[in-house]
């Protein structure tokens, strides 16, 4: 697999943005909307079923909407033990390798420090032939990490652990953004109803990929994996990718698809990794 110039992983000693600097341009807005537009709504179902002036159903809905986090509570704690019981937990003794490299990712990341964030438990599942990744919340104050096996045979069957380790320093990022902390559902039914919900999740995405190519700035080219899958992402002339791609151009259907994603499309995605090769990591892919 071809590939631009490369960038190396930054010293130690190097000062690491902020999490305020690492979050997409786009993320902090979206969320001060959904919760001001949820404290307004929130409001004026109060006065209404106070008032007792007109049908109050779509009133206790919204009032209903604001126990998600309380239900979610219950919800993350029966997916956790679902999960776990039907996964394998990687430590020093199960897949060390990938673990190690597991490992060093979160401790300059900050994960362990003094006062810091617990590294979160990482865990390995059957995807049925699913490349997938996802962090997610435990407990309150707790995260785990799941990354499928087809993604792990990237690294030991076909000897790729750049494109894992890219993976799981994105995964590393939301719970290093806060991005599953469970307060965040509460804006979630207004922003779904404005269809805005998912522009919110791809600004978090985009946050994630920001963060990755920050940590791991060599592998940012090997998530062309993801769209070529496992057994041919290392046949891919990355080149003639990015060629092919512009061929497209900026379609309004392009747009439109990737405003109904919650994930940048991978045109989209792609183009905000390379460009970070020349330009650092500081990209802001686009929006719309």
């Amino acid at each position: 697999m071809s590939a631009p110039q490369t960038r190396t992983t930054p010293s130690p000693t190097t000062e690491e943005p902020t999490v305020k600097e690492l979050r997409h341009r786009a993320e902090w807005p979206l969320v001060i909307l959904g919760l001001t537009l949820t404290a307004i709504v929130t409001v004026s179902a109060i006065v209404i079923l106070v008032s007792g002036d007109a049908p109050s159903e779509w009133a206790m809905g919204i009032l209903l909407g604001l126990v998600t986090p309380v239900v979610a509570l219950v919800f993350i704690r029966v997916t956790y033990w679902k999960t776990a019981a039907n996964s394998i937990e990687l430590t020093e003794k199960q897949l060390p390798e990938l673990y190690a490299v597991y490992t060093g990712l979160g401790e300059r990341m900050g994960f362990n420090r003094p006062g810091g964030p617990d590294l979160p438990k990482l865990y390995l599942h059957n995807g049925n032939g699913v490349m997938n990744a996802y962090a997610t919340k435990c407990r309150v104050h707790a995260a785990y990490i799941v990354v499928n096996s087809d993604i792990v045979d990237l690294a030991y069957v076909h000897g790729d652990f750049a494109a894992l380790r890219f993976i799981m320093a994105h995964e590393l990022g939301h719970v290093k953004c806060r991005h599953i902390s469970l307060w965040r559902l509460i804006y979630t039914p207004v922003m779904t109803l404005l269809f805005l919900g998912k522009s919110t999740t791809r600004a978090q995405e985009y946050t994630a990929d920001r963060v990755a190519a920050y940590y791991a700035p060599e592998d940012v080219l090997t998530m062309v994996t993801l769209f070529a899958g496992k057994n041919l992402g290392h046949r891919i002339d990355v080149d003639e990718y990015f060629r092919t791609n512009a061929a497209h151009g900026e379609s309004l259907w392009l747009r439109f698809a990737n405003f109904r994603a919650d994930h940048a499309v991978g045109f989209r995605r792609m183009d905000a990794l390379r460009r970070t090769l020349t330009e650092g990591w500081n990209v802001h892919g686009k929006m719309l």
